[in-house]
């Protein structure tokens, strides 16, 4: 069974428990805090289930130890927008930034506001970052943060044992949980109680206009602080999700979902995000818009294509390089893996048996180095369609055991999908980048969208 339909199951059983009604504090639904990890265990418990995440990045910088947070400089600003950047940095020409939230303050009405940046690196120095000026670094939550949870370590078993034991015994053996779980529930909402409780008084004492971040699993803490103090909050969308996912798979909750999702094309619908549609923004990918100045299209190579690899599909992506080459021997190969992906001495092997492939640097962001290409394929990865935003042509491998979401409404028209030797040539021969218009799936920035949803909503 696929992953989409486990989940629907999965979602089905807690369901039938009615498991958001249990609060840990008040406002505050104790699911919420440990969804994502009962997930991912009973997903590994039934299929080995390989949990993709690009959380890695390089040191920035020297490391320096600040003891206090760099929120005390900005206390007398009114009107403040606190904007809380993704975990991973980009670096475009020496030049570091969050591809998700800097070109946006760069392309919109917000360059001119009072913002400020929350870095979620403990990395300081000499080193070019877009904004730099208007960036807090995280040494002081850090510390904080540690202290906080050691203390809340002891008391949660004191203060919350009895709803976290009610939760957990309740789901036991639907789950298939064990003692580990439990134990692991208790830590994380040590860890939520600990960054709630922070960001509480800070909050209190900087008094924002708005919140705005990347990715809610990482900062329920944070979001309950700012429900609490009645501060709207709003999430950036930071990848695809055309099915059910571990992170959004649920209905909205107002007590501990953002309050609005704004979305880099009008394709994406806020059911699959776990929002509900008119909390839903399309405001445009201004990533695109900045990328778009710094490289140029006659730089594209025209015998290589970029494969996108994956952990869960190494070996499909080798098989299906060894057809494609055997397809189209003029053709050359460069496979990006996933940063969390590593080929093993198998894999080496048979790859050394294929003359046109090469395993290439993934260290640079994606979209710095979808420029040089002409020829893009995978089977169902954000970087395909960064690559439709960018001017590549883009194939979907639907061979090899490879299965690409060609049955949903919009794909099989902008991607070439490839599952013949005859599908590969017209992709490599077709003038035509696309079939029909990529415009949905990344729609150009519009600050005008943007300054009016903020006006109005927030």
């Amino acid at each position: 069974m696929e992953e989409s339909a486990l989940l629907a199951k999965i979602y089905s059983k807690e369901q039938k428990h009615n498991l958001d009604k249990i609060e840990l504090i008040k406002g505050v639904p104790l699911w919420r805090i440990v969804r994502y990890n009962t997930r991912l265990f009973y997903l590994n418990s039934l299929v080995g289930y390989v949990a993709v995440s690009g959380t890695t990045s390089k040191k920035v910088g020297s490391r320096k130890l600040k003891l206090f947070s760099g929120f005390w400089k900005y206390i007398i600003k009114k009107d403040l927008n606190l904007l809380f950047t993704f975990n991973k940095l980009v670096c475009d020409n020496g030049v570091y930034l969050d591809k998700f939230i800097d070109p946006v303050i760069e392309e919109s009405f917000l360059i001119d506001e009072n913002y400020v940046l929350i870095d979620p690196r403990n990395y300081t120095g000499n080193y070019s970052r877009l904004h730099k000026e208007k960036t807090i670094s995280n040494e002081g939550r850090t510390i904080s943060m540690q202290i906080l949870q050691r203390i809340f370590k002891l008391i949660t078993p004191i203060l919350f044992g009895k709803t976290i034991n009610s939760l957990f015994n309740q789901i036991r053996e639907e789950f298939n949980l064990t003692v580990a779980n439990k134990n692991k529930y208790f830590l994380l909402c040590s860890s939520f109680l600990a960054e709630y409780c922070y960001y509480l008084f800070w909050l209190k004492m900087l008094r924002p206009k708005r919140v705005l971040l990347v990715y809610r699993e990482g900062h329920f803490g944070l979001i309950a602080a700012c429900k609490r103090n009645h501060i709207p909050v709003a999430e950036f969308q930071h990848g695809i999700t055309l099915d059910n996912t571990v992170s959004f798979t649920g209905q909205y909750d107002s007590r501990i979902d953002p309050d609005y999702f704004l979305t880099f094309g009008k394709y994406w619908k806020g059911v699959h995000f776990g929002m509900t549609e008119e909390r839903t923004i399309c405001i445009g990918w201004a990533y695109g818009k900045y990328m778009e100045r710094q490289f140029d299209n006659s730089k594209r190579l025209e015998d290589t294509a970029l494969v996108i690899s994956s952990p869960e599909i190494s070996d499909l992506i080798i098989d299906a390089i060894k057809v494609l080459s055997q397809w189209y021997p003029s053709i050359n190969f460069h496979i990006r893996l996933h940063p969390c992906e590593n080929y093993n001495k198998t894999q080496k092997e048979r790859l050394s048996s294929i003359s046109q492939v090469e395993v290439v640097d993934n260290s640079n962001d994606s979209a710095t180095v979808l420029p040089f290409y002409k020829y893009v394929l995978g089977e169902n990865s954000t970087v395909l369609y960064e690559a439709l935003s960018l001017g590549c042509k883009v194939g979907m491998l639907n061979i090899c055991g490879l299965r690409p979401p060609i049955d949903k409404p919009g794909i099989s028209g902008s991607f070439y999908v490839i599952e013949t030797h005859t599908d590969f040539q017209e992709f490599i021969e077709n003038s035509k980048n696309t079939r029909v218009s990529k415009e949905s799936f990344y729609s150009k920035f519009d600050n005008t969208i943007f300054k009016k949803f903020i006006n109005n909503n927030m």
